[in-house]
């Protein structure tokens, strides 16, 4: 089933995958920086690389086509008419998160789950080259996860990581979650990196660039950052 540019397709369990038809080196970037997010605690979309059948109907549609492709695990999105209606958290978080002084400080108290994470990305977009941050997606049950992660690793980290508007909003408290964020990083070693880019026998991807090499960079500013700030506050 085809849905705007992007096409959905059931397996017979029930369960739903998207996908967007981006081309193996996307399908690489989002699937590689899911796998380094979950691995640090961020709840990101799962995926699954696929090679698409000839007769397959996203094939048959468009014959350019690249054949290797990825399917993402399809999330019920959040909508209007919520069953829970006035105690929906997401119409609490529209209605007080405006208001609040401290806004990552009240996110860190939100009922949504994993709605920290929201501040994570954004950081986790410097330290991981992104072109753009990743987006954000409210499941049905209230669940916030991290979607569309293919703008990762464009390049090395963006330095000051400390650029983005969380840090003028809340300096201290988004601190706090970027040197954690870095400590976390810290422990991912070599073994780790070739799992998350680790491609199936016969899937073949047009890598532009090395993606592997990009998330050794994240890792090693990762280290160095918290090394620097670790030492500042030791002086």
């Amino acid at each position: 089933m085809e849905v705007e540019d992007f096409w959905i397709g059931r397996e017979i369990d029930g369960t739903t995958w998207l996908m967007k038809g981006r081309g193996s080196f996307y399908a690489l970037r989002e699937r590689s920086s899911a796998y380094l997010l979950q691995s640090i605690g961020i709840n990101s979309q799962s995926s699954a690389f696929v090679i698409l059948p000839e007769e397959s109907l996203p094939v048959a549609d468009k014959p350019e086509i690249e054949r290797y492709q990825l399917a993402i695990r399809y999330i019920n999105k959040h909508g209007e008419n919520c069953v829970h209606e006035e105690k929906c958290p997401l119409r609490k978080l529209n209605d007080q998160f405006e208001e609040a002084t401290k806004k990552v400080s009240f996110l860190e108290t939100c009922s949504i789950k994993n709605i920290i994470d929201w501040v994570r990305l954004e950081v986790m977009a410097c330290l991981c080259g992104a072109n753009e941050p990743s987006e954000r997606l409210f499941s049905e049950d209230h669940i916030m996860y991290v979607i569309d992660n293919e703008q990762m690793f464009s390049t090395t980290p963006s330095n000051p990581i400390t650029c983005t508007d969380w840090f003028e909003i809340e300096y201290d408290t988004t601190m706090k979650i970027t040197l954690d964020l870095c400590n976390r990083l810290s422990n991912i070693n070599k073994r780790d990196i070739k799992i998350f880019t680790t491609i199936p026998e016969g899937y073949i991807v047009k890598e532009l660039w090395s993606i592997k090499e990009l998330i050794e960079s994240t890792v090693k500013f990762a280290k160095q950052f918290l090394k620097d700030k670790t030492a500042r506050f030791a002086s």
